[in-house]
């Protein structure tokens, strides 16, 4: 944690204080296990405006939780016990392994494909997709349904941190306001780190795409197995918890 002492932290301006969480929020956005769930969802997109939405509403749903429960908690000085923690941990992981398993199921309904076959003495891998829908040549809207499922996820991971998140608040505040200030430009910074990042990461991958349409399969199917390969590992480590 930044902040070493009492004494440092009392020493802090407020606006530093608020500068150095809204800093920690936007580190707290790049965290693994919320990068592939995010991912995920994004990777579906085929325009950046959509994609970096996803994003938003994701930081959005995590705010929710980080102001209607860690607040009270603030209010209250009180903690979260161990075991709500560990839980909603455990169901963030199930989350993600579900995630990337609507990934790679998503793809196999479009009939993707891989094979590799030989040109002048030379590999060439290849992806093919094949839809079971009709064809349209029009542009689709980002389904509002990826828009809910981003939003319940934020609000899921959301859960999982507002406990330690009030921890972390009190302990780096002197007082109670101080405290609700702190936390809630806490959740900005996740807000804003989460849209900044889905930004910087569905740029290249959409422009990629366009170019080449292997790309657009490949990086949906890597978003799922690295959804699912998190989610496992979660459960791994939050085991010795239940046991």
């Amino acid at each position: 944690m930044p902040f070493a002492s009492d004494f440092e932290v009392q020493r802090m301006s407020p606006s530093v204080l608020l500068a150095a969480a809204f800093l920690l929020g936007i580190r707290h956005a790049l965290d693994p296990d919320h990068l592939v769930a995010v991912s995920t969802l994004v990777a579906e997109q085929r325009r950046l405006w959509p994609a970096a939405r996803l994003g938003l509403l994701w930081g959005l749903g995590h705010l929710l939780p980080i102001a209607a429960v860690g607040l009270p908690l603030v209010a209250l000085r009180l903690q979260l016990p161990e075991a709500w923690e560990h839980g909603v941990d455990l169901g963030v992981g199930v989350l993600l392994v579900l995630l990337g398993l609507r990934t790679l199921l998503g793809l196999r309904r479009e009939r993707v494909h891989f094979h590799v076959h030989e040109h002048g003495g030379h590999l060439h891998p290849h992806f093919h997709r094949h839809d079971r829908s009709p064809r349209h040549d029009h542009v689709h809207p980002a389904p509002g349904r990826a828009g809910a499922v981003s939003f319940s996820v934020g609000v899921m991971h959301g859960l999982a941190g507002s406990g330690a998140g009030a921890v972390l608040a009190m302990t780096a505040s002197p007082s109670t306001p101080a405290a609700t200030a702190y936390l809630l430009a806490f959740g900005m910074g996740t807000v804003a780190g989460m849209f900044a990042t889905t930004l910087c990461v569905a740029a290249p991958t959409l422009l990629a795409a366009s170019r080449w349409a292997s790309a657009y399969v490949a990086v949906r199917a890597a978003a799922g197995v690295a959804s699912i390969a998190v989610g496992v590992w979660m459960w791994f480590e939050l085991l010795p918890h239940f046991v």
